[in-house]
């Protein structure tokens, strides 16, 4: 049985010799980062499938226009269709001995259900970040080294290769171009910006600038978010790995986000789970575990919610 156990030092063992320090090192992992930026639809039911589907509401198809007294008032439509969110199984387990349990200085369950935590939040910020880097749109410096203007592309794919770190000029200027899109921005007011911390080394500078004079009602309302500034609140995170620039200087990848533009479909919320005892109650074990689906809300060029700023010339989906 893999798990833990008493009779390996390493995998159980170690918690039981003698004059055990009683501080406990945990490998360090942040919360969930790019789950928090989904937007939540009910998938609960048994019998209905593991397929959800939800409601794509078009632009009205012919714009309104001035009217004359006697004329007769246009009359327009729009589309309807449906996206589709696949609902899976997501888990992982910790199994261990009574042994290991009984003999343990320290309580071992509640070491296992720190550690699934940490295990859950980087699972599903992965899987979230394996739908958005689908995205159609990726954006670029427009001449590999300027440092303000930028260049758009909406097949997915980037053929420039970045010479430099994301800088707040080329912010200002993808902030605008989401704008000129129409795509909604994330909170009503702000767009997301999220990425590793070195992605915003050329900017940290300008966010600690800024805040110091920030209106005192400004409230950090993001898991890992470091600072607010041109349209963009700017999120830290590490359950991603960064992408490997071709050229050192140009750091890595950056998601921006728009308003409702990941689907997150649950149908059974995250629990953590004790295992059935076994063998005389001798087996035990926890996991974690959740039932939901995650999918881009648009998956075309002309709607999409998500842009990536991406290093490389590449596409972020190879």
């Amino acid at each position: 049985m893999a798990g833990q156990e008493y009779g390996t030092a390493s995998i159980g063992g170690n918690l039981s010799q003698a004059y055990l320090t009683s501080w406990l090192r945990y490998v360090a992992q942040p919360m969930m980062r790019f789950r928090q930026l989904c937007d939540v639809k009910e998938a609960i039911g048994t019998g209905k499938g593991n397929t959800f589907n939800y409601d794509i509401i078009a632009n009205i198809a012919t714009q309104g226009t001035t009217l004359t007294e006697t004329a007769t008032m246009p009359a327009s439509n729009f589309t309807i269709t449906n996206g589709t969110c696949v609902v899976y199984e997501f888990g992982n387990s910790v199994p261990l001995t009574r042994l290991l349990n009984e003999m343990s200085q320290h309580e071992v369950k509640e070491i296992i259900r720190k550690t699934l935590a940490n295990d859950m939040a980087k699972t599903i910020d992965q899987y979230i970040y394996n739908q958005i880097k689908a995205t159609n749109l990726i954006y670029q410096q427009s001449a590999g080294t300027d440092t303000a203007s930028i260049v758009l592309y909406t097949n997915g794919t980037g053929t420039q290769t970045n010479a430099t770190a994301l800088t707040y000029k080329h912010v200002i200027n993808i902030v605008d171009s989401l704008k000129e899109r129409n795509i909604p921005a994330f909170d009503g007011e702000d767009y997301v910006a999220i990425g590793q911390p070195t992605a915003f080394s050329a900017l940290r500078s300008d966010l600690v600038a800024v805040n110091q004079y920030t209106e005192t009602g400004y409230k950090k309302i993001l898991n890992g978010e470091i600072g607010r500034f041109g349209g963009v609140r700017f999120v830290e995170q590490t359950n991603v790995s960064k992408v490997t620039p071709t050229t050192a200087a140009a750091m890595s990848q950056v998601v921006f986000v728009g308003g409702e533009a990941v689907i997150e479909a649950i149908s059974v919320p995250e629990e953590i789970i004790e295992k059935e005892i076994t063998d005389y109650k001798r087996s035990l074990g926890l996991a974690w575990y959740l039932i939901a689906g995650y999918a881009l809300a648009f998956t075309t060029a002309a709607n999409n919610r998500i842009a990536i700023w991406w290093p490389n010339a590449s596409s972020p989906n190879a």
